[in-house]
């Protein structure tokens, strides 16, 4: 190592302050996701490249912004990947402290007190850009609102990923045994990670309680930026195999439509939106849930507040005060006995 030393400082020159040491591991385990102070990234040739001592050695030096803002709804992870667990959501447009960056393009960044990890993607050191109103995607259809649910009964739907299993067996177990049918739609990003940590499906652990689960996409992109054919991909990849779908913040055009259409699957978004993931309050949330009309889908997320037993025990009690029940588990095809494992393809006309 000073041998090394000695001979980076030779090629680099003392005045250079940089020093770059190539480190090669062969029949060991995954090393760690290699992270950048916030100072300054130093690139460093493949040791394999690296220039014999008569020439000087190249090295790029780029300087970290102290501070990025998010092109869109972000999310902050747990680590750098879409597998690992949801912290927080990020408003479009919230200027965000960078402490590091990844190999892959993820900033570690701290939100409100929080710290953790967020796509590149969806990070620039510019506001995002306003698309003018004729360019936004045009207002769902009323068949992908409500979905299949043609009954007067309110619909509770649960994005994204639970923040543990313990958390999501305790929701789905209360709703089975209190006769409540949720809808469940989890990524596939999500769907691997349990299954990797725990061992299990959560679609199948959802269908098993007689609860409802539709298809969110792999990673949560935004479906709007990719073409007809990568949507579809997108869709069929490690995600939810069925027959209705929703797309992520419920971005719709074109292409997202050829996208469903091509991968069998039709759309479903909600009517009424608790905004869970930006006012972080249970109180909130149960209220504004409570507040469905009569045949309401209900936007929730699994990372929040709103999906916990009591919280969807308020929820009911506040409807049932205004004469308004929820969707009803699964009873099998006659609708009779006990409580049942729901299909995987949703039914035209929800058994609610």
């Amino acid at each position: 190592m000073v041998q090394l030393t000695g001979l980076l400082r030779t090629i680099l020159g003392p005045a250079s302050g940089v020093f770059a040491i190539a480190i090669m591991a062969t029949g060991a385990a995954a090393a760690p996701p290699t992270v950048y102070p916030a100072a300054t990234i130093t690139v460093a040739q493949p040791a394999a490249m690296l220039p014999t001592a008569s020439a000087p050695l190249a090295v790029a030096t780029a300087k970290l912004p102290s501070r990025l803002t998010t092109q869109a709804n972000l999310n902050l992870r747990t680590g750098n990947s879409t597998r690992k667990r949801i912290i927080l959501t990020i408003p479009k447009g919230t200027s965000v402290k960078v402490h590091a960056r990844a190999a892959n393009g993820w900033y570690k960044v701290t939100y409100k007190s929080r710290t953790g990890w967020a796509s590149g993607q969806y990070l620039a050191a510019k506001k995002p850009v306003k698309s003018a109103k004729s360019k936004l995607p045009s207002i769902p259809h009323a068949h992908q609102n409500r979905g299949p649910n043609k009954t007067p009964r309110v619909v509770l739907t649960y994005d994204d990923c639970p923040r543990n299993l313990s958390s999501f067996k305790a929701v789905i177990n209360y709703a089975g045994k209190s006769n409540i049918g949720l809808v469940i739609a989890p990524t596939g990003d999500c769907l691997v990670s349990f299954k990797r940590r725990y061992g299990v499906d959560l679609a199948s652990l959802a269908r098993a309680k007689g609860q409802w689960v539709i298809n969110h996409s792999v990673n949560h992109v935004d479906l709007r930026k990719l073409s007809c054919t990568q949507g579809a991909r997108e869709l069929r990849g490690t995600g939810v195999r069925t027959n209705y779908g929703r797309p992520p913040y419920g971005a719709i055009n074109s292409n997202v439509r050829c996208a469903y259409a091509r991968a069998d699957m039709r759309i479903w978004t909600w009517t009424r939106d608790t905004l869970d993931w930006m006012v972080r309050s249970k109180q909130t949330t149960v209220a504004r849930a409570g507040a469905a009309k009569r045949g309401d889908t209900v936007l929730m997320h699994m990372q929040w507040q709103g999906f916990t037993p009591d919280s969807v025990r308020q929820i009911r009690n506040r409807l049932s005060d205004r004469g308004i029940g929820l969707c009803r588990a699964y009873h099998g095809k006659d609708g009779k006995g006990a409580v049942a494992r729901t299909p995987v393809n949703l039914p035209s006309s929800l058994p609610c």
